[in-house]
């Protein structure tokens, strides 16, 4: 990132906070939080033309590739002959495969009836437990209830990103609906929000920085990409890594791009900036697995 853009990018951010309505000064309210963001976004980028239309909200399901007709263009041509088919024969195959004891993942609670319907579901606060679930953990708690051991998280064991692009591409068209609607969720979704909007790290940077007041301005060869839409296309292929990148890893790496020690992949931390971002973007459709550079 050269000097100017850095500079650009920081006063943007630390102006991004007082230019849309935020309704938790005093009584929170996500849906008035959300409705206001995705007011300012759309405020910023009226006048934006994609794939022969206005930019519509819906369209932010493809990240960054709405700010650049010639990416769009990359990003359809890849989708044509995607290379992550691979990875979701495999996770189905890992899905369906009996466990030891001869269950499989379908057994478990949350997993039971329509394959189409569970990736929906997350992430989603559980009350009795008191944090953020992801279908990460999801996945591992099955696992570990049937006496397996849990995948590493953040992409470091590739069977649980195959497994999560299965059940992803088999939810391709469902709408993303987080629910707050209990005093834990309301913290955790508060508390994702403090954290996407605190900048740390030796470039002094936030996710808000980058995802709202910096959206569509380029770093280098690469487009910011704006916060609505984030989480609708992970595990994502990503052509840089030529494999399978989970959300989770991806927040690591941003940590890592501005010199900040990065929470754990799947800390309590990172699965409350989840859950914000998931509920920034409901009622987009899930487009997993993605491409991407």
């Amino acid at each position: 990132m050269n000097n100017k853009l850095l500079t650009t990018t920081l006063f943007l951010s630390l102006a991004t906070a007082g230019s849309y309505a935020h309704a938790a000064d005093s009584t929170p309210n996500p849906e008035a939080d959300r409705q206001a963001l995705t007011k300012y976004i759309m405020d910023m980028h009226g006048s934006t033309k994609f794939n022969g239309h206005p930019l519509k909200v819906e369209d932010f399901r493809y990240g960054a590739y709405v700010f650049s007709e010639d990416k769009f263009e990359q990003l359809k041509a890849a989708e044509e002959f995607p290379p992550y088919l691979d990875h979701i024969d495999a996770g189905e195959k890992l899905w369906k495969k009996p466990f030891a004891n001869g269950k499989t993942y379908a057994t478990c609670a949350g997993f039971d009836g329509d394959v189409k319907a569970i990736r929906p579901k997350y992430p989603l606060f559980d009350d009795a437990r008191g944090e953020v679930v992801n279908l990460d953990q999801a996945i591992n708690d099955c696992r570990v209830a049937n006496g397996e051991k849990p995948y590493a998280y953040g992409s470091k064991d590739k069977d649980l990103d195959k497994i999560m692009a299965y059940l992803g591409y088999q939810a391709r068209g469902k709408k993303i609906n987080v629910v707050i609607n209990s005093p834990g969720a309301l913290d955790a979704y508060k508390q994702g929000e403090m954290l996407f909007h605190t900048r740390r790290g030796q470039l002094n940077q936030s996710c808000s920085g980058c995802h709202i007041a910096s959206a569509g301005r380029h770093i280098r060869s690469n487009i910011l990409s704006p916060i609505i839409g984030h989480t609708t296309h992970f595990p994502t292929y990503r052509a840089n890594d030529g494999d399978l990148v989970s959300l989770q890893a991806r927040y690591v790496g941003c940590m890592k791009s501005i010199r900040a020690f990065p929470f754990p992949a799947n800390s309590k931390e990172l699965k409350d900036i989840e859950f914000y971002e998931a509920f920034m973007s409901s009622g987009l459709e899930i487009d997993a697995p993605g491409y991407r550079e």
